[in-house]
C-alpha cells in the first residue's frame, strides 16, 4: 500500500506542490451555492429568464462580487447572455461584454431593447400580429428551417411550417429594436417546440423524431410553436417596466468576437473590475448543444465547424491557435510570455505527460491536445487581463476543476500561477461547500473524487 501511495505521489508532485503553495488562499466560502454560480439563479430574473443557457452564472453572484468594489469601469470577456454588463451596467458602471456565440448577444441586446425606448404597446400589438401570422395556411418555403445533419427532424412537420411564417414576419419588421426582441422569442422557444432537449454535450432525443434512439425518454406533449410564443411574448412584455427601471440609459457595450482576438484592441489599464466565466476545459460543445439556435439564425454547417474552432478550446475537435495567434499578434512579448508559461508550467506539463503515457486507455486521445489547448488560449486571457485591469483593479473568475483518466486537472491553482506571474495577485480561491464528482465512468475505474467548483480573486497591485 505504501508503495503505490508512493508511486502516485511521484505521479502529481508537481501539481502537490502548487497546491501547497495555494492551500492557504483556497477556502469554502458559505454564501457560494450551485444556484448563485448558475444560470438557477436567473431564472425568475427579468429578461435574464428569457433564454435558457445554461452555461452562465446569476445576476446576484455579480451584485455580490462587485458590492464592495469602487469599481466605474466593468469587463466580462466571455459574457454569455449578458448577465454580468447587464448588472455591471445598472449598478452605475461603463461596462462591456465580449461574446462568440451569436445566441448570447442576441440576448443581452434583446434586453437592452426592451429596456430603452421601446414602446409598451407597439411591442404588444406586433406580438399579437406574429401570433395571427401563424395562422395562415401560407408559408415561404425559402423561409424553411434550413436543417444540418445534427438538427434533421427536429421539429413536427407543422412547426417547421410555422416557424418559417414566424420568420417572415419578423424579416419584415422595420424597427430594429422590435426585430432584436422579436427574434429571440423565437429562438428562446426552438428546443421547448422541438423533440430535442440539451443534455451535456449533445442534444437528447425524443423516439418520436423519427431518429434511432432510444425510447426511455421522452418529452411531454409539444405545445405549438403559437403556444410556446405567446407564453415567451407575454413574459416579456411582464418584464419590460422592471428592465425599463433597471436598465434604461444604461446599455453595456456588447462586442461580437472571440476574447483570444478582441482583448488585444483594448487599452492598457481601461477596467477596474472583471467578472467571468471562461468555457470549462470539459468536452462541452456549445456549437452542438445550441445547433437549433445557430441554425437559425443562419449558420450552415461549414458556419458552425468554423465556429467551432473559433471558441476557445474546449472539446476534442478544436485543433491548436498558436499559428492564428502568432498572425494576430506577430512576436508581441505579451504572447510569447502567454506561451512561455503554458510551456513551463509543471504542473499541467505533469498532467499532460501522464496523460499521454495512458493515450491508449482514453476514451478519446483528442483530450490531450484539448488540455493542452485550452490553457495555451486561457494563459493569454489571463495576461490580457492583468493588462487591461487598472492598479487596483479586481478580476473574478468562475470555473471548474476537471479529471480525466483519473488525472485532475487543477485549473483553478494553474490559471492562478498564470495570474501571478502576469502581474496580478492570487487574494483568494473560494470553493462551493460542496464540489463536483467524477463522471460514472470514471467513479467506477478511480472511485469517488470531488472537484472544486470555484470563483478565483485576482488583484492587481498598485491604485
Amino acid at each position: 500500500m505504501t508503495s503505490t501511495m508512493n508511486q502516485v505521489d511521484a505521479v502529481q508532485r508537481a501539481r502537490n506542490s502548487l497546491y501547497d503553495r495555494f492551500a492557504s488562499r483556497i477556502s469554502v466560502k458559505e454564501s457560494l451555492s450551485r444556484k448563485l454560480v448558475s444560470y438557477q439563479g436567473n431564472k425568475e430574473a427579468p429578461g435574464l429568464r428569457w433564454m435558457k443557457y445554461k452555461e452562465g452564472f446569476s445576476a446576484s453572484l455579480v451584485q455580490s462580487l462587485l458590492s464592495q468594489h469602487q469599481a466605474k469601469t466593468f469587463l466580462d470577456p466571455f459574457s454569455g447572455t449578458g448577465t454580468a454588463p447587464l448588472t455591471a451596467s445598472c449598478m452605475g458602471m461603463d461596462s462591456a461584454g465580449i461574446e462568440i456565440m451569436p445566441v448570447g448577444n442576441l440576448s443581452a441586446r434583446a434586453i437592452v431593447a426592451a429596456a430603452n425606448g421601446l414602446n409598451y404597446t407597439n411591442f404588444h400589438y406586433t406580438s399579437q400580429e406574429l401570433i395571427a401570422s401563424l395562422a395562415s395556411k401560407e408559408f415561404e418555403t425559402d423561409q424553411l428551417f434550413q436543417h444540418i445533419p445534427i438538427t434533421e427532424r427536429a421539429f413536427p412537420e407543422q412547426t417547421e411550417q410555422d416557424l418559417a411564417k414566424a420568420r417572415k414576419f419578423v424579416d419584415d419588421v422595420c424597427d430594429p429594436s422590435l426585430k432584436t426582441l422579436l427574434t429571440l422569442a423565437c429562438v428562446s422557444v426552438l428546443e421547448e417546440v422541438s423533440y430535442t432537449r440539451k443534455d451535456g454535450q449533445f442534444l437528447r432525443w425524443d423516439p418520436r423524431s423519427g431518429r434511432k434512439v432510444s425510447k426511455r425518454w421522452q418529452k411531454a406533449e409539444l405545445p405549438t410553436l403559437a403556444q410556446a410564443l405567446q407564453r415567451r411574448l407575454g413574459e416579456i412584455m411582464n418584464d419590460m417596466p422592471e428592465l425599463q427601471r433597471k436598465y434604461r440609459n444604461a446599455a453595456p457595450t456588447l462586442v461580437d468576437g472571440s476574447s483570444l482576438t478582441e482583448l488585444r484592441n483594448l487599452p492598457d489599464e481601461s477596467f477596474d473590475a472583471v467578472v467571468t466565466s471562461p468555457p470549462y476545459a470539459n468536452r462541452y460543445d456549445y456549437t452542438r448543444t445550441y445547433a437549433l439556435e445557430l441554425v437559425y439564425l443562419g449558420y450552415d454547417a461549414n458556419r458552425l465547424k468554423e465556429l467551432r474552432q473559433d471558441l476557445l478550446s474546449a472539446t476534442v475537435e478544436n485543433k491548436s491557435k498558436r499559428e492564428l495567434l502568432l498572425r494576430e499578434y506577430g512576436r508581441a512579448p505579451i504572447l510569447q510570455h502567454a506561451f512561455q508559461m503554458t510551456d513551463n508550467q509543471s504542473a499541467l506539463q505533469e498532467a499532460l505527460c501522464v496523460l499521454k503515457q495512458e493515450a491508449h486507455n482514453l476514451s478519446n486521445r483528442n483530450v490531450i491536445s484539448l488540455v493542452a489547448n485550452y490553457f495555451t488560449e486561457m494563459a493569454l486571457v489571463v495576461s490580457e487581463l492583468a493588462r487591461i485591469v487598472s492598479p487596483g483593479g479586481s478580476v473574478f473568475m468562475i470555473n471548474d476543476n476537471v479529471r480525466y483518466h483519473g488525472q485532475e486537472i487543477p485549473v483553478d491553482l494553474i490559471l492562478s500561477d498564470f495570474a501571478e506571474q502576469s502581474g496580478l495577485q492570487c487574494e483568494a480561491i473560494w470553493t462551493l461547500n460542496r464540489g463536483k464528482g467524477n463522471s460514472s465512468q470514471q467513479m467506477g475505474r478511480f472511485g469517488r473524487q470531488e472537484l472544486r467548483k470555484c470563483v478565483y480573486f485576482w488583484r492587481k497591485c498598485g491604485g
